[in-house]
């Protein structure tokens, strides 16, 4: 089969990731995987690196322009007209939205769209929720059909009208990442973050890696840390990855005075490697899908502070294989990394735990092959 697969944004988030995943494994199956993506970032060198065709999108992006979205629905229809696909695999809501318009008029037999969060559960006001859910639910009605990751947002989506058959919940899968030691991903960091080894050897380190935009709740994350080095004068807290917050944090670290506990040290290549440096992960997102992130850090067998948003709460079962909070808490956030810290052994319990469910709940293999179906 040849598999378009359309996607907003070209970084390497979660989205983008499970695209590469797709792809490549589709590519070794012996289909035809096509990718077009908006921008020319890292997953676009990624997939060319592993030999998948790739389409940049120049015009397409995630905020709302007429002009712009024009263009990209002109492209886009280009493209699938050109490649002729056998499935339209559409991610994000802009390339979804765009996307099974396209397929619609062009009569491709098969259309399917994953949703990585739905766009209606981020902090925005009713009025835009509103309209943003009409436009979900248009989405998923010209599909022929939607995956969910998680069944929170399953279940969500079956209050849709004239959707139901249309709906599958197809949880994300993982390859366990290759980590380095706890003395090779420290010494990373310490060069990272400009303190000498031995220093960094006497700290407690909470972890994290994400994307710098509104839906992480990474300030809220540097407000619990004000909190946290009081209580705990040798934690430190390093965020890896970069986005358009950056400037912002750097700014709040700066007026908190948390400069020596707080770094932002921006994108990082193959982050997950140095996982093992961390005594904690933390996760204080606003919004969330399922997030790879958590996966990662469960094979790392840390224990994690999250937030109870998306399917987390899936993932993370509350003070058995981690900790969860309210979405926008900086204090029980506070209250939760400090909690963690006081209890070692609990942490290590918790990490195993959440190591083992991750394992036998969200293997690559059965993601693959669930999604294979749908295809055929």
């Amino acid at each position: 089969m040849k598999i378009l697969y359309v996607i907003t944004k070209s970084n390497w988030g979660g989205a983008q990731r499970h695209v590469y995943d797709l792809a490549v494994a589709m590519k070794e199956k012996g289909h035809v995987p096509v990718v077009a993506l908006g921008g020319e970032g890292i997953l676009m060198k990624r997939l060319e690196d592993a030999g998948v065709k790739v389409h940049p999108l120049n015009s397409l992006g995630r905020d709302i322009s007429v002009g712009r979205d024009a263009v990209s629905f002109k492209d886009i229809f280009n493209i699938i007209k050109r490649e002729r696909p056998d499935v339209l695999h559409l991610h994000s809501p802009k390339a979804a939205g765009l996307g099974v318009l396209a397929g619609r008029l062009l009569r491709i037999k098969k259309m399917i769209v994953t949703v990585h969060g739905w766009s209606f559960n981020e902090d925005r006001p009713i009025a835009q929720k509103f309209l943003i859910a009409f436009f979900s639910w248009l989405t998923t009605l010209l599909a022929h059909k939607t995956i969910l990751l998680s069944e929170k947002e399953y279940s969500q989506t079956l209050h849709f009208p004239g959707v139901k058959g249309k709906l599958a919940l197809v949880p994300l899968g993982i390859r366990q990442p290759v980590f380095l030691s706890i003395d090779g991903a420290r010494q990373e960091i310490a060069k990272r973050i400009g303190v000498d080894l031995n220093e960094l050897g006497k700290r407690l380190l909470i972890g994290t890696i994400t994307e710098l935009h509104p839906n992480k709740g990474i300030f809220y994350l540097v407000n619990a840390m004000e909190q946290v080095v009081k209580d705990h004068p040798n934690a430190v807290c390093v965020v890896m990855g970069d986005g358009q917050d950056a400037a912002s944090l750097r700014l709040l670290v700066k007026g908190k005075k948390l400069e020596n506990n707080f770094f932002l040290v921006g994108y990082v290549e193959n982050a997950a490697e140095y996982l093992k440096a961390f005594n904690i992960f933390v996760l204080p997102s606003v919004k969330e899908g399922l997030p790879y992130a958590i996966l990662e850090a469960a094979f790392a067998s840390l224990t994690v502070v999250a937030t109870t948003v998306g399917g987390v709460p899936e993932m993370v079962e509350d003070m058995k294989s981690g900790v969860l909070v309210q979405p926008k808490n900086s204090k029980e956030l506070a209250h939760a990394l400090s909690f963690m810290i006081e209890h070692p052994q609990m942490r290590r319990e918790y990490g195993a735990a959440l190591r083992e469910s991750t394992v036998n709940k969200f293997s690559i293999e059965r993601m693959l092959g669930e999604v294979a179906k749908l295809y055929e």
